[in-house]
């Protein structure tokens, strides 16, 4: 009887013991995990470029590279993209094509280890302008018993300004505006389209200024005055 009773004693000081080693095995590895440093690879970091001087664009770079970084997990846990840096220093970098190296900066707690790819290419150009008149369309139709009699618009070109492949696409600038509901007299700002040779929109050009004042008079019905095209 007593030699079971020690049988089961023992038995149940080793389960305990093997217990309490799980246990200790459990805890201490998972304060390694969270006190040992690890690395990631980021993929798909934004590049952007800094210090392009004036008179100059860049018509052509990669989007993206791929950042590694190191440090404890736990900073990796709300890591997000905004506080991820990738750029390029273009100071003192003229027109042409370059191999500009990437740079970085890793957010507080984390280390930068690397990018990739360490040098990207990057096609620069100059800036060129022109200056286009504005042409004003006509979209719906005045309030019951007017007419349109007049208009006018500030100011009566714009200068355009972008890389000479871009510009060369602006066939017009057009700004449209709408009469619907309209009667006496309105004056709007409205951003103008620059549209190519198949009304198109053109995209990447600067146009200052950017908004054309349109003002625009209306008469009623029999007083003498003729519908405008």
């Amino acid at each position: 009887m007593m030699e079971k009773f020690l049988r089961r004693l023992n038995l149940n000081l080793i389960l305990a013991v093997f217990l309490a080693v799980v246990l200790w095995l459990f805890v201490t590895g998972d304060n390694i995990t969270r006190t040992t440093p690890v690395r990631k690879i980021i993929h798909g970091v934004p590049l952007s470029y800094e210090n392009l001087e004036p008179g100059l664009a860049v018509v052509k770079m990669p989007q993206t590279v791929n950042m590694t970084l190191e440090g404890l997990p736990h900073a990796f846990d709300e890591l997000e993209e905004s506080e991820l840096e990738a750029y390029l220093d273009l100071t003192a970098i003229e027109a042409g094509t370059h191999q500009v190296q990437v740079r970085g900066k890793a957010p507080r707690g984390l280390t930068l280890i690397s990018l990739e790819p360490q040098q990207v290419e990057v096609s620069i150009e100059e800036l060129h302008s022109k200056l286009f008149p504005v042409e004003v369309e006509f979209l719906g139709q005045p309030a019951a018993g007017w007419i349109r009699q007049s208009h006018s618009c500030q100011p009566l070109q714009l200068r355009l300004e972008a890389v000479p492949s871009v510009l060369e696409q602006v066939a017009r600038v057009v700004v449209y505006v709408d009469l619907s509901g309209r009667s006496d007299r309105f004056e709007t700002e409205i951003t103008p389209l620059l549209l190519n040779a198949f009304d198109e929109e053109v995209a990447g050009v600067t146009v200052e200024p950017p908004k054309v004042t349109v003002m625009v008079h209306f008469v009623e019905e029999g007083n003498g005055a003729s519908t405008l095209p």
